[in-house]
């Protein structure tokens, strides 16, 4: 197949923010007064890729005032200190832009927070659609979240859905992705070789990170 788009998840395969916002999650926890233990990290771990407050919400245990709260609060800390994107990530948008590959954007992140860090990295240049929160009523894993984006490819650049692939980093993204389209997954996130076999992909389709994206375009495009 000829590859004209690559739709990205933001958390994970773009930006770093795995591991790090765990560690952020944790001191606003305290911050908020809410207890965090080795339990809850692991239930975060297990909801890793969904909205924010319902992460928080159910990670946490919490109600869901508190967990808006705290969401509210990550955002700004993202905005005055952005976790660093995934080493290699800048490099492969410019390849995929450079070589005529349409870069977009599926996140459940808010629209401003969004848009406010990509001012800050200097990133909104790098893709032609940019999906948030706002534009969609679906959320992962149900496939229709991607309708909003591929009807956009279609329609303003006449790119059809076999000409994209997903990049995502979560069981949930593989659980939407392979319903729909040629899913990649990078091992950035919480998707670890235990869930190989529970969420299988084809194993050439499995990454260290996005840093590698360029060479499989290459060798699987037409």
């Amino acid at each position: 197949m000829k590859i004209k788009a690559v739709i990205f998840d933001f958390d994970g395969p773009i930006n770093d923010s795995f591991r790090e916002g765990l560690r952020r999650i944790e001191v606003l926890a305290g911050m908020n007064q809410v207890e965090f233990n080795r339990n809850k990290r692991q239930n975060l771990i297990k909801l890793w890729g969904k909205p924010g407050v319902e992460l928080l919400q159910g990670g946490l245990e919490i109600e869901r005032e508190l967990a808006e709260k705290i969401y509210s609060q990550w955002e700004v800390w993202d905005l005055v200190d952005p976790i660093p994107l995934v080493p290699g990530a800048r490099e492969a948008l410019r390849w995929n832009r450079k070589n005529d590959i349409l870069n977009t954007l599926l996140t459940s992140r808010n629209q401003k927070n969004i848009s406010d860090i990509f001012d800050k990295l200097d990133l909104m240049e790098e893709f032609a659609v940019i999906q948030t929160r706002q534009d969609s009523q679906f959320r992962k894993p149900d496939p229709q979240v991607f309708s909003y984006t591929l009807d956009r490819l279609k329609r303003e650049f006449g790119v059809a859905r076999e000409e994209c692939i997903f990049v995502g980093d979560t069981p949930e993204d593989i659980l939407c992705g392979m319903s729909v389209i040629e899913t990649l997954v990078v091992m950035t996130g919480p998707y670890w070789l235990e869930h190989i076999l529970q969420y299988p992909v084809k194993p050439q389709n499995v990454m260290p990170s996005v840093d590698y994206l360029s060479e499989w375009i290459e060798k699987n495009s037409d």
